[in-house]
């Protein structure tokens, strides 16, 4: 088309198109205005639900282990007593009863193993070891002392099937590793008085442990009551053998403790109440944020969700990339005590503002997905987008070929 003629075509088209074409960007600009506050409106996390505990009403769980679907493994305390049972198929099966049997107070963590068990202790020198509903003992040597088994980890590499355990021996609190026929190592000789919590396993024979220490000396004022309680992060190597695990390096947080601990690929994520760290087991550094928690579960696709106190009224999305806070749509009702995961669902446990057990669902699943306020604004937002756009654009197309 020559240039005169273009320009001819144009002016017609403006002069006689004008008001439809004003009229439609108008129209479009007032759909990007009320979509915004729409999208704003609906940016709350969603999701989120809270239910009764269908397994065993009114307990308090004080720890618990996810399967598939929901099926779990749980140590929860009543006012008959504390229960161990296996939650199946919308059935519980008590493996410990109170009314039988009151072991169940003794027990102090739930490990799941490589081949799907879960592992616990309720007496000295032994594993308890829980494969659906039934139970079996692994008795360890007690040639090199008897100790309480506070925390263990299973070694990452299958083939080894090793395990670290932190123990009480009495007058301190240590480390020792077991092969899978019971016989331990020697106690790590340099615990450097800390009260060792939890341990999780990083990388073949290397592990992370999280503990406290206690100190009744506080600077000027010191008060033997209000004793100063420093948190701290441990990384441990054990090879396997008789050999004493080894401390090798340890670093003190200012304040605060250290809940959780999440293996991110080479790196292990360790949230606590005031900070989290990270460490790094390529260059074995320690990273800080300044993010706070009062629990920290695993998502998919390499993501963390860290929830806050109850009352909080939002919750932080953890990448590698960086981080999130999202608004919660009502305040976090519970005061977590104990979390687990299943099936793309959270859940949290704890007691609400009327000291009632609750448990919170997250469906983490459903945040940002077609299905929510959300995504579907979103959705609707690209797709009116993209019809105004293609038929504007097909109007002047239309338009220039007179």
């Amino acid at each position: 088309m020559p240039p005169k003629n273009m320009a001819k075509g144009w002016r017609r088209f403006l002069e006689e198109e004008s008001e439809h074409q004003w009229l439609a960007i108008s129209l479009f600009f007032v759909f990007i205005i009320i979509g915004a506050f729409a999208i704003h409106g609906t940016s709350k996390l969603t999701g989120m639900d809270i239910v009764k505990n269908a397994a065993l009403e009114d307990s308090r769980v004080l720890d618990i282990s996810y399967q598939n679907d929901g099926d779990h493994y749980s140590v929860s305390h009543t006012t008959e007593g504390t229960y161990l049972y296996h939650y199946y198929d919308d059935e519980r099966t008590d493996i410990i009863n109170p009314s039988t049997d009151s072991s169940a107070s003794d027990i102090r963590f739930m490990t799941e193993l490589n081949d799907g068990t879960v592992a616990t202790s309720i007496e000295e020198n032994s594993i308890l070891i829980l494969d659906g509903s039934t139970m079996s003992n692994l008795s360890l040597d007690t040639d090199r002392g008897t100790f309480k088994i506070i925390d263990l980890s299973e070694n990452l590499n299958e083939q080894s099937n090793s395990m670290l355990l932190i123990t009480d021996e009495g007058d301190n609190i240590t480390f020792r590793g077991i092969t899978n026929n019971g016989v331990t190592s020697s106690p790590m000789p340099n615990n450097v008085g800390v009260e060792w919590q939890k341990i999780e396993a990083l990388s073949d024979d290397e592990w992370i442990a999280t503990g406290i220490q206690i100190s009744s000396s506080s600077g000027q004022n010191d008060n033997p009551a209000s004793p100063e309680i420093k948190p701290f992060i441990g990384h441990i190597i054990w090879t396997g053998g008789f050999t004493a695990p080894m401390l090798n390096d340890m670093y003190p947080a200012p304040s605060g403790e250290f809940h959780s601990m999440i293996r991110m690929g080479d790196e292990m994520v360790i949230a606590g109440t005031t900070q989290t760290t990270i460490f790094d087991s390529n260059d074995l550094t320690f990273e800080h944020s300044t993010i706070t928690s009062s629990a920290a579960i695993k998502g998919d696709c390499g993501v963390v969700w860290f929830f806050g106190s109850i009352n909080s009224d939002s919750v932080i999305k953890w990448t590698k990339d960086g981080h999130e806070v999202i608004d919660l749509q009502h305040k976090l009702p519970i005061e977590i005590e104990s979390h687990g995961s299943s099936s793309n669902i959270i859940y949290m446990h704890g007691m609400n503002s009327n000291g009632d057990n609750k448990i919170l669902t997250f469906d983490y699943s459903s945040y940002g997905s077609i299905e929510s306020g959300r995504g579907f604004l979103n959705f609707s937002f690209i797709l009116i987008f993209s019809i105004i756009f293609a038929v504007m654009g097909w109007n002047i197309i239309e338009r220039m070929k007179l």
